[in-house]
């Protein structure tokens, strides 16, 4: 898969906080109505009505019911008992019922999470499933109400993000095939003419020349391709818990084993033990591909401070960060977004896979590795953030 298959298109995000805000919301007016439990309920008896006048209690249920069936997308909320209910107009049309789910139905959502997940939900029959974005937040238990939940439809996103994956896999494929079948071809037909001819030594050392340089060029696309596959074939991370002290430390052991002191290591850990959840071999493998690169740059510059990679780990109030920094040249503005993508490089000899294979890590393990904006009031001039 390219690096950003994943990313969805700017109105599908916007869904994805408007679903955030229906959410809240909804938890809000839970509270607010003497709670969700009771709005299934609504629909099946009239509103009393004594003296003509409706009593203030089924006004605001009235009310925050016509709100919530204005919402776009499917509102729900669960109970102690385990079972789901529709909470808006659009969450009874997509599951056709009035109040309860289906168990059968109810079953695709799974077992609520504070972990925002993919479901696939059939919306007719006869039709394939839709994919939709499932948020949920945590009931107060009020009225046993237990769990809200929002569904945002991304369907059309994913579809659009499929087709924008696909369509620069085709032109990265196209453009590196055709870079080595041309003088692949060229070189083929000067052979072919060449040897239809007697043979004199200049000829035989032209036609060995060709053939060379064919299987440099066919071993190169055998390497593309492979680089390709490894990229397709990266397995689902095995999260355990890591000491972010010996990930450090075996980073700093393997670097010095491939550098042998030419660059110069500075690595900076917590003062207090941080306990994280990731693979650490995935890990250990984007973080040494970030790790060799800075030492290439480094070793590729001037500096007079000699060549220098920083690797620093620390924790936030969210997860942790890992920086790995070094002082080459710098990446220009105008590679910022470039250099993420498969298979393309700044160096002379790079296959373009390291920084790829990198965010692709990253990404899978729910975070995300970014370049930070030069500052000049630094020793370092290029630095890299692995954020989870």
């Amino acid at each position: 898969m390219v690096a950003g298959a994943c990313l969805l298109a700017p109105h599908a995000l916007a869904a994805g906080l408007y679903a955030t805000t229906a959410l809240l919301a909804l938890a809000a007016l839970g509270t607010a109505t003497v709670h969700l439990a009771t709005l299934a309920g609504l629909s099946r008896r009239p509103v009393r009505v004594e003296t003509s006048i409706v009593r203030p209690s089924d006004r605001e249920r009235l009310r925050n019911r016509a709100l919530l069936d204005h919402a776009p997308i499917p509102l729900l909320y669960r109970t102690g008992d385990g079972a789901f209910h529709a909470a808006n107009r659009a969450a009874r049309r997509l599951f056709a019922t009035e109040d309860r789910l289906p168990a059968d139905t109810a079953s695709l959502l799974g077992t609520p999470t504070p972990e925002r997940r993919i479901v696939r939900i059939p919306t007719m029959p006869d039709a394939p499933p839709r994919t939709f974005a499932l948020a949920i937040a945590q009931g107060s238990g009020a009225g046993g109400v237990t769990h809200f939940l929002a569904l945002t439809d991304i369907e059309a996103e994913l579809n659009a993000a499929d087709a924008r994956t696909l369509r620069d896999l085709l032109q990265i494929l196209g453009h590196e095939i055709m870079n080595s079948l041309t003088p692949i071809i060229s070189l083929a037909e000067t052979a072919h003419e060449v040897a239809d001819h007697p043979m004199d030594p200049p000829a035989a050392d032209m036609i060995r020349e060709a053939l060379a340089t064919i299987l440099r060029r066919t071993r190169g696309l055998d390497r593309f391709v492979q680089g390709y596959r490894d990229l397709a074939r990266l397995p689902p991370p095995d999260l355990r818990p890591t000491d972010l002290h010996d990930l450090l430390r075996a980073l700093g052991a393997l670097f010095h084993a491939r550098w042998n002191g030419r660059v110069h290591l500075e690595t900076s850990v917590p003062s207090r033990r941080v306990i994280v959840r990731l693979d650490a071999a995935q890990m250990e493998q984007a973080l040494l591909n970030l790790l060799n690169n800075a030492a290439e740059a480094a070793l590729a510059s001037s500096d007079a401070a000699g060549p220098t990679v920083w690797l620093q780990g620390h924790a936030t109030s969210t997860g942790m960060v890992i920086a790995v920094r070094d002082n080459g040249s710098g990446i220009e503005d105008a590679y910022r977004d470039a250099i993420f993508r498969p298979f393309f490089s700044l160096k002379p000899n790079g296959n373009g896979i390291g920084l790829s294979l990198a965010r692709q890590i990253a990404l899978a393990h729910g975070g995300s590795l970014t370049l930070e904006p030069s500052r000049p009031d630094t020793p370092w001039h290029t630095a890299f953030l692995l954020s989870l």
